[in-house]
């Protein structure tokens, strides 16, 4: 591997950067599912509870 990496240095930049950047969208991504995904829930439960006094 460091062989390889003494090789092309410059490739191997790009190659880090590149997973980094595609690491960082990912992050992001899973943070906003998870926020609407808590937010669905919540929403959810206050809908079970409306229909539930709207059923007495």
């Amino acid at each position: 591997m460091y062989w390889l990496v003494k090789q092309d240095k410059q490739k191997y930049a790009w190659g880090i950067s590149v997973v980094t950047i595609i690491a960082i969208v990912a992050l992001y991504v899973s943070q906003k599912a998870s926020k609407n995904a808590i937010e669905n829930y919540k929403q959810r439960q206050i809908d079970a509870v409306e229909a539930t006094n709207n059923g007495q």
